[in-house]
């Protein structure tokens, strides 16, 4: 991948999984806390070293400005934030529906953006919110589960979306991988859950979910 963006990701717990990948050939990192990157940095190296790498470049900032003046163009723009209503007084959301309008712009067309949702079975209005929003950017949308045991419920959800700018092109899906990484070559790279298998396990839903999800999909 020529460019990818991490927004919300100070960790550098994102950027030290993206390294492992030797076709990844930059990173942009934007965060708004300078603080969590200092603290990362020296307190947990074992993620906070890689924003130090030469294929990173790390910006202090709130990535909804980030993206209003952003010029470059991205291939893989990943959200690392959970936007939902913390409380009844604080039902404002994080992300919406300009913010996504504003990415479609600076992605290139084909590009794909994740974004950190809540499980269906814990969070379902918020979901519905994320699916809306993320339909400003992406005409292709895809869920996903993945085991986390740290967790509420026990896992974390993605959704993944495809940005497509040409009608006529046909385009990769999303639940399928687009790269052969078998088991083999997931250890070799350092991985430690993803594969090929792994992803199209994570990207089955349950029947039920299944249907409700693709309803909501539909353009």
């Amino acid at each position: 991948s020529s460019g990818i963006n991490a927004e919300y990701g100070g960790d550098g717990g994102i950027v030290r999984e993206l390294l492992k990948d030797s076709r990844v050939q930059d990173i942009t990192l934007v965060d708004i806390d300078e603080e969590v990157i200092r603290v990362c940095k020296e307190h947990i190296p074992s993620m906070g070293k890689y924003l130090e790498n030469e294929k990173v470049s790390v910006i202090i900032g709130d990535a909804k400005e980030y993206v209003k003046s952003c010029s470059d163009k991205f291939d893989v723009v990943i959200l690392d934030v959970t936007d939902y209503a913390i409380s009844e007084e604080n039902d404002n959301e994080l992300l919406g529906k300009d913010f996504y309008s504003r990415l479609k712009e600076i992605m290139n067309d084909g590009g794909v953006v994740s974004y950190q949702a809540f499980s269906p079975y814990q969070n379902n209005d918020s979901l519905k919110t994320e699916i809306e929003n993320m339909k400003a950017a992406a005409s292709m949308i895809c869920y996903g589960v993945v085991p986390v045991p740290s967790f509420p419920n026990g896992n974390i959800a993605i959704l993944f979306g495809r940005i497509t700018k040409q009608s006529e092109k046909n385009y990769d899906r999303l639940d399928v991988p687009a790269y052969e990484i078998s088991a083999v070559k997931a250890r070799e790279m350092g991985l430690r859950c993803y594969h090929n298998k792994y992803h199209v396990s994570c990207c089955t839903l349950p029947l039920e979910f299944s249907a409700w999800f693709e309803e909501l999909t539909k353009s």
